[in-house]
Formats: structure tokens, sequence, C-alpha cells
């Protein structure tokens, strides 16, 4: 049992047998006060089933808040590749005011090859995740210069998938008419444009 001084407020734990059911005089050992314990002032001592029961109803909600956020913040950061696993979700953060990106950096370009034909260029390649997760194909802009420099255009292409599966490749292909005798420069680069989805 659990008794309680009413002068300095000092909790003493006490066998209740020495209290007995009439008063006792008791004497605190902090302050020296004395006064008499009676049965009513006795407190009973917490049973531990119920203080874990008490520190468990505040846990519990505690826990499932942040168990909460944490999904909230990794569905927030991680959603180009949540959305590549399920596109249908990319309405749901265009909704929510999230933009979902194509991660490019987890990308590369290869196998790029350009044929000259008369004054047709015909240019090909693969667009090659290096991740071990899905990725949002991204849209390829291929710029053409002049031997000097001088942008002669641009044209933005897609791949022939939309998401690209882990270590796999997505090819490319177009076909650009050019003046006759150009010899140009080609370049293909991914761009950042937000990823269409389906709305609900």
């Amino acid at each position: 049992m659990l008794l309680t001084c009413p002068n300095c407020e000092t909790v003493f734990r006490i066998d209740s047998e020495r209290i007995g059911d009439s008063s006792q005089a008791v004497r605190c050992s902090v302050c020296a006060h004395v006064w008499q314990a009676e049965p009513p002032m006795l407190v009973p001592e917490a049973d531990p089933g119920e203080m874990r029961s008490a520190v468990g109803a505040v846990l519990t909600p505690l826990i499932i808040l942040v168990m909460v956020l944490g999904i909230a913040i990794g569905a927030v950061t991680q959603r180009a590749t949540i959305t590549a696993y399920v596109p249908g979700l990319i309405g749901v953060f265009d909704k929510a005011g999230l933009t979902v990106q194509p991660q490019t950096d987890k990308l590369q370009i290869v196998d790029l090859k350009a044929d000259y034909a008369g004054d047709t260029l015909r240019l090909r390649g693969k667009l090659m995740n290096r991740s071990a997760v899905y990725a949002h194909a991204p849209s390829l802009e291929v710029t053409i210069l002049s031997a000097s420099g001088d942008p002669l255009g641009s044209h933005v292409i897609q791949p022939d998938d939309s998401v690209i599966r882990p270590a796999m490749a997505s090819e490319f292909f177009t076909q650009l008419v050019l003046g006759e005798g150009l010899e140009p420069t080609v370049t293909v680069t991914m761009r950042a444009d937000p990823v269409a989805g389906s709305s609900f």
C-alpha cells in the first residue's frame, strides 16, 4: 500500500497490515511530521496490468500516428516509383497537387544509332533502366545542330514503353527530314516533363 505524508506529500510504500483497520500514528522519515494514518488515507498500489494498459492507451495512438505519417511521407517522396508500379495513382497525386516526374538519374540512353538516307535521318536507340525498381520513361528531345553549332531544330519523341522494368530497356525511333548534304550533330536528352497519367 502507498501512504502519503499530508505535510510534504512524500509517498511511502508500507505493509497494509501495519496500519490495520484502525488509525495508527505515523511519522514521516523526510520531514518528521507525525499524523494519524487511517485506512481511508491508504492508496492501493497500481496494478502492473493497469499501468501497462495506461501506457498502451497513450502509446498505441502515438505509434499509429507515427506509422501513418511515415507512410504518407514515404508515398510523397517515392511517388515516381509507386506510380511506376500502379499508374492509376498518378491522378491521385495530381489532385493532391503533386506532380510525378520521371527519375532520369536512374535511366541511360544506350545503343544510339543514326542512319542517313538522302535527306532523311533515321535515329534509333534504347532507354535503359539502371535501377532495381520500375521507372517511368521520360520524353526524349532530339536536337539537331549544324556543323557550326547552330540549332537546326528539335523534336520530342516518346520511347515505346511508358514504364521500364528494372535492368530492361525501351526502344525509341524517329525519322527526321533534313536538307541534302547537311552533316548535323544530333543529341538526344531526357526531359523532366511530368508523367501523364489516368485520373479517377
